[in-house]
């Protein structure tokens, strides 16, 4: 009896070997397994990482401050000519995906155009009286400072298509048209001041308050963060009878 007492454990002991050497190689095979895995887990989360940084299908905002070298285009009883000016824009605009990679934009600016330079007074001869005014000849008029200003809130609607250059940057295509609402226009010629708006100030040359154009242009978008364009617009409708502005939009923005 004591002799098969012995065998079973024996036996009980060696299977019992077996068995732990059994589940010990099998842990071994898992980590191997499991380290072979892993470089293409990290792999496939890095390329879904890399394609998101540049562009995605959700909607996003943007903080923007603009630039606008503009000029203003007069054509008036055959004579047709243009003054520049400067101007600057704050605002801000919705991006909202209607059919990746298309885009709907829409927001609001607030832009503020000004420029300054010599004016010179012109006192009539007796030349000017007979045989009409020569535009060339000097008179040593006294020289004034003339100064315009205007204040306008611009709606923008635009289409826009992205589309990705790398893993970091999007580029975006945009057009689209735009309402402007003028708030303030005045010029002021040494201590006199004409308001634009004003039918007493401008007679019949009185300004308009709301406008429509069209505008174009290019940005790009980087790792989601900041926008950086280039565009151009021109006005549909007049600002007087004879009267547009058109220009060029330089753009820097952050992404929120």
């Amino acid at each position: 009896m004591k002799h098969f007492r012995f065998l079973t454990m024996a036996a009980l002991i060696a299977f019992g070997s077996f068995t732990c050497a059994q589940n010990v190689i099998t842990l071994d095979e898992m980590q191997a397994k499991k380290k072979q895995q892993q470089p293409q887990q990290q792999k496939v989360v890095k390329e879904k990482v890399s394609y998101s940084s540049a562009s995605d299908d959700e909607a996003f905002g943007t903080l923007f401050l603009q630039y606008n070298p503009s000029n203003m285009h007069v054509s008036y009883n055959g004579y047709s000519g243009s003054t520049s000016m400067t101007g600057f824009s704050l605002g801000y605009l919705y991006s909202k995906p209607v059919s990746a990679p298309l885009y709907l934009e829409f927001g609001a600016a607030v832009q503020y155009f000004f420029k300054s330079e010599k004016y010179e007074d012109y006192y009539p001869d007796y030349d000017d009286y007979y045989y009409g005014y020569d535009e060339h000849h000097s008179h040593g008029g006294k020289s004034h400072d003339a100064k315009f200003s205007m204040l306008s809130v611009k709606i923008p609607i635009n289409v826009m298509y992205s589309f990705e250059a790398s893993d970091a940057i999007a580029i975006q295509p945009y057009a689209g048209i735009y309402g402007r609402v003028n708030i303030l226009a005045q010029t002021k010629i040494g201590d006199q001041k004409a308001n634009h708006f004003s039918k007493d100030d401008m007679g019949d040359d009185t300004w308009n308050r709301f406008q429509l154009g069209l505008h174009l242009g290019c940005k790009a978008r980087f790792s989601q963060k900041f926008t950086a364009g280039i565009g151009y617009y021109m006005d549909l409708t007049k600002i007087t009878d004879h009267t547009t502005i058109r220009g060029f939009d330089i753009t820097l923005g952050l992404n929120l």
